[in-house]
């Protein structure tokens, strides 16, 4: 074996050296190296890479050990150092399986005892050894040979080994199945590349086999592309998933801090959609500043989630203040106030200064959730309309128990037929005969009493269940039409709302005529509604379903004008029949000036397109005399009726109310 340089040794170690050096300026490149368990993994890594520089070097000198006691002195050396860094693999392996299961903040300082005990021996072993030999020597003839010390650190490190095993699936629970397969196919590698350099003294491929297992964690563990925004830096809704399940599995108490910017939908407009993307920048780069990128969770340009650690009683020990070092958490209600104070001022894209203005909630799980649906249940309701402070806590987010127990009232709705389609008719404001009719939908659920559609409509939508509740309000027009009273009494058609979300999907139009089909009746009897407030990245594909539905005979009218932002656009670019002038444009008109002119300005401009106008909220004489001077086509409003059960509205127009 001397005089020449062990080429198959070589092999192994330069290889485990350029694996783990790879490893480590992936990690670098890639920027993960902020949480402690990049850390430690890099500290694995590290100790790879030294360890095969340690040996490589040792085997340029062993050839020459008989001849040079500088050969042997740096062999020495090399072998001092490999033993001195390779023993600390395995406890730092276990520090990894409990960085990686969170579980390393429960670890106390009786555990941190028992860690350190055994690392401490195997050091004092290893650094004994010049002195001692128990470790290993070199025979007469120069060859390497083993000593019962080295058997002990072998023991040691299997005792390691043994506990992080234990550890993985005492937390397996609380590891996705990436976390699960990175640290067994580790563990297999390394067990396999050790059982192989044990037995078979010649073939040195344990440290091949730890860089090997490495790369595998790397690949499967320390990537986290799928978890990550590209833009912001920071994570996802699916990593926030991962990590509120995890959270629950191991009992942790973390406050939730959801950050709703409640105008972003205003500054989209404003600057675009491209734009957007650099404005939720600038709050995630702001909010980076205040805390560690991964306690951040974008949800989308109006909302981020930001969790802490909020076990303030947890035991406080030596372990626990080296993690908080690395991974420690601002308090949730300083965060707020920061977060508040930096909303007061500007925010710049490119030239332009917009304000934005935050809702902050705040929340605590386990107390508050129980489950990861909760929690996202929590994120995903809509605001309440009328909010008089920024921060909502505590008893402020009672509004949450409502929202489910429409949630379970929609369902009950369903399954127990507790919807009712009422109408309110439109009257002809020049014959004053009944033109037609608008089918209003209304919940009278047996627990919570009646249920308003400004209510359960947005829940009804994020629930999913729009489209049946849509099709059953079409439906159930459809076969009062089929019914031939309202021909029968003059009118010409009733309206029915249509869910934005609902026309975007696909399929919609063939949906709409199944139901239709399904009744002898002429399409021309049914106008949907559309509310004018849509984008406008929407008017190209509302645009071709509109014109669909038209030429199979159905109208379309435009409801809510006057309310949102796209007024004239809307008009010029969606084919309706009718334009609905909302109340509020109505009741302007009645109080000042402007208002006269808005309304007048607006029916003109309708009329020259030729387009039938309805005004809403019709309630007295004299708006009704103001209308007909204006030249509007109808008119609806509690002046002639509050919107009915369709009984009511039979007796009505039968005569026999």
């Amino acid at each position: 074996m001397h005089g020449n340089i062990n080429e198959f040794h070589m092999a192994f170690y330069s290889v485990a050296f350029l694996v783990s050096f790879t490893i480590l300026m992936q990690s670098f490149i890639q920027k993960r190296t902020d949480r402690v368990h990049n850390i430690v993994f890099i500290s694995l890594v590290s100790i790879i890479m030294f360890n095969s520089l340690t040996e490589i070097v040792g085997e340029f000198a062993r050839p020459h050990i008989l001849e040079s006691n500088a050969a042997l002195m740096v062999d020495d050396i090399c072998h001092m150092l490999y033993f001195v860094f390779h023993s600390l693999i395995a406890p730092v392996f276990l520090i990894y399986v409990l960085c990686l299961s969170d579980a390393i903040k429960k670890v106390s300082d009786f555990h941190i005892t028992l860690i350190m005990v055994p690392i401490f021996v195997m050091e004092l072993l290893i650094l004994s050894d010049p002195f001692t030999s128990v470790l290993y020597y070199h025979d007469s003839n120069g060859d390497f040979q083993r000593n019962w010390g080295e058997y002990v650190i072998y023991f040691f490190a299997a005792i390691f080994i043994f506990l992080a095993t234990v550890c993985i699936f005492r937390y397996w629970f609380a590891m996705t199945m990436r976390k699960r397969l990175s640290l067994i196919c580790f563990l297999g590698v390394v067990l396999i590349g050790l059982a192989v350099q044990f037995v078979y003294k010649n073939i040195r491929c344990e440290l091949f086999a730890e860089a090997l297992g490495l790369l595998g964690i790397m690949l499967l563990m320390e990537s986290e592309d799928e978890r990550l925004d590209p833009e912001t830096g920071i994570y996802n809704r699916h990593g926030l998933e991962i990590d509120l399940d995890s959270n629950f599995k191991l009992k942790n108490s973390i406050n939730i801090i959801s950050l709703r910017i409640i105008d972003v939908s205003t500054s989209l407009r404003s600057i675009g959609i491209t734009n957007i993307n650099y404005l939720t920048k600038e709050v995630a780069e702001f909010l980076k500043t205040k805390i560690q990128r991964y306690y951040i969770y974008n949800i989308d340009p109006s909302q981020f989630i930001i969790l802490l650690d909020a076990d303030n009683n947890a035991e406080s020990h030596k372990f626990r203040k080296i993690f908080e070092k690395f991974e420690a958490s601002a308090e949730a209600d300083e965060l707020i106030e920061d977060i508040l104070e930096r909303f007061k001022g500007n925010w710049d894209i490119g030239k332009t200064k917009f304000s934005l203005n935050p809702i902050i909630l705040k929340a605590n799980m386990p107390e508050t959730f129980e489950t990861v649906e909760d929690v996202f249940f929590f994120i995903d309701s809509p605001l309440p309309k009328k909010l008089d402070k920024q921060v909502l806590q505590g008893p402020d987010l009672n509004y949450l128990l409502r929202r489910t127990e429409v949630e379970n009232a929609i369902r009950r709705g369903l399954l127990e037929d507790e919807f009712e389609v009422y109408y309110q008719p439109v009257y002809d404001l020049h014959t004053k005969k009944l033109y037609g009719a608008e089918a209003l939908l209304r919940l009278h659920d047996s627990v919570l009493g009646e249920v308003y559609p400004d209510e359960f409509i947005p829940v009804t939508e994020q629930m999913g269940l729009i489209d049946e509740v849509d099709d059953m309000v079409l439906g159930r027009v459809c076969e009062f039409v089929e019914s031939g009273l309202p021909e029968r009494k003059g009118m010409q058609t009733l309206n029915v709302n249509l869910s934005m979300i609902q026309c975007m999907q696909k399929g919609f139009v063939d949906r709409i005529n199944k139901i239709v089909e399904k009744y002898d009746i002429k399409k021309s009897m049914i106008t949907f509604e559309i509310t004018e407030s849509v984008g406008a990245d929407d008017y190209q594909k509302l645009g071709e379903i509109i014109k669909e539905l038209k030429s199979s005979g159905y109208q379309f009218a435009m409801d809510d004008y006057g309310t949102g932002y796209s007024n004239i656009q809307s008009i010029f670019s969606l084919d309706f029949d009718v334009v609905k002038i909302d109340k509020s444009i109505l009741w302007a008109a009645e109080k000042g000036e402007l208002g006269m002119t808005i309304l007048t300005n607006s029916i003109n401009m309708i009329r020259q397109m030729k387009k039938k106008i309805v005004v809403e909220g019709v309630e007295t004489e004299s708006q009704i005399k103001l209308l007909e001077s204006l030249g509007v086509d109808y008119q609806q409003g509690f002046y002639f009726s509050k919107p009915i059960p369709k009984a009511d509205f039979i007796r009505d127009i039968l005569g026999e109310g």
